[in-house]
């Protein structure tokens, strides 16, 4: 059996799965943003939290994409 089909559907459907695991990813930030707030979390430390999360979780896809070849 060839995987050409496969290899073909994937590459069809490619950007409406991205936008599926971009909602899923939104929908976990949001349901552990209202537990946290739930808890007595100050929203203040809760975007510092956020914030701090984004950068150490992008930082290695900026140094790989962004450096000079």
């Amino acid at each position: 059996m060839s995987m050409e089909p496969f290899i073909s559907l994937y590459n069809q459907a490619r950007a409406y799965l991205l936008v599926i695991f971009v909602q899923f990813g939104y929908s976990v930030m949001s349901i552990l943003a209202k537990l946290a707030l739930n808890l007595g979390m100050k929203p203040h430390v809760l975007v510092a939290y956020r914030m701090a999360v984004a950068s150490i979780l992008f930082t290695p896809f900026a140094l790989v994409l962004e450096r000079s070849l």
